[in-house]
């Protein structure tokens, strides 16, 4: 019972640090998706085109359900008191009330578009032995949007895709605190609506081995710190294997990592993050 009690303390700290963050500084598969949206020629047979024919292509679209079990690494600092962040899925899933996710692509010739938005939203109450309560409530989004470009397709029977992306990661809180000492007494209610905005570059790969199985990796890193509106640091990382059932369905596993390392203020003043979130992931993605 101590132990899920810290675990609890834990949870809490850890939402109350990244509202915190999120807060101050205006007051989660970029990569889930496979590097290109195959033809129906290229399921058929993997066999490329040549890239200089690329652009004549038709236009590809893509759908995205991806599920995603994260669990949550790393430390948090509030009032400039940092502790360590340690929550598994198992323990994160018992404050969660709702979550959904879906992702889109686009695809003609060597230029594409992709999109993909997250929503979480958390709920809880810790009591401590003194007899103070907490009540928290989080709701979180994290949306991912950009181009991305062919550097290089290759010609064969097991053909080779890199891409370049250039996009934009965008999250977004809205938190609810409320702390109450053992006689009732409020020490802390507010709410808020608060968002951070990072510009990021990555790359996308895929690799057939088969006319139907292929790996796909994709990683990204922003936020730059340029702008009270960003963090210091924005990451994420994702691998997938991928079979391509049938020309419009394809299925995918994996491993899903996103970072952020952002804080606000010095000193006994300091609040920030630095986690990462990070899980098995499967998607399905449906073409047309």
């Amino acid at each position: 019972m101590k132990m899920k009690h810290q675990q609890n303390l834990l949870a809490t700290a850890l939402i109350g640090a990244l509202a915190s963050v999120i807060i101050t500084a205006r007051a989660d598969d970029t990569g889930t998706t496979p590097a290109s949206i195959p033809t129906a020629a290229e399921v058929a047979s993997p066999a490329m085109a040549p890239t200089d024919t690329m652009d004549e292509e038709p236009w590809q679209f893509g759908v995205i359900v991806p599920l995603w079990a994260p669990q949550i690494n790393g430390n948090s600092t509030i009032r400039g008191v940092q502790r360590d962040v340690d929550i598994s899925f198992d323990q994160l899933k018992d404050h969660l009330d709702a979550s959904f996710a879906l992702g889109l692509q686009a695809q003609k010739g060597k230029f594409g578009i992709f999109g993909d938005v997250g929503y979480m939203k958390f709920s809880g109450d810790v009591k401590a032995r003194t007899g103070a309560k907490a009540n928290f409530g989080l709701d979180f989004v994290l949306a991912d949007a950009g181009i991305s470009y062919v550097l290089v397709k290759t010609i064969s029977d097991c053909p080779f895709t890199l891409q370049g992306t250039l996009g934009l990661r965008y999250w977004y809180t809205r938190t609810t605190l409320l702390i109450k000492d053992s006689g009732g007494n409020v020490l802390l209610n507010g709410s808020n609506y608060q968002n951070l905005e990072d510009p990021v570059i990555g790359l996308r790969a895929s690799q057939y081995f088969t006319k139907k199985f292929h790996l796909d990796l994709a990683g990204d890193i922003g936020g730059f710190g340029m702008s009270d509106s960003q963090a210091t640091l924005d990451w994420s990382a994702t691998g997938m294997a991928t079979y391509d059932f049938v020309k419009w369905f394809s299925l995918s596993a994996g491993y899903k990592a996103v970072g952020l390392d952002a804080s606000k203020g010095s000193g006994e003043h300091k609040n920030g993050v630095n986690v990462i979130f990070n899980g098995a992931l499967i998607a399905a993605t449906f073409k047309f």
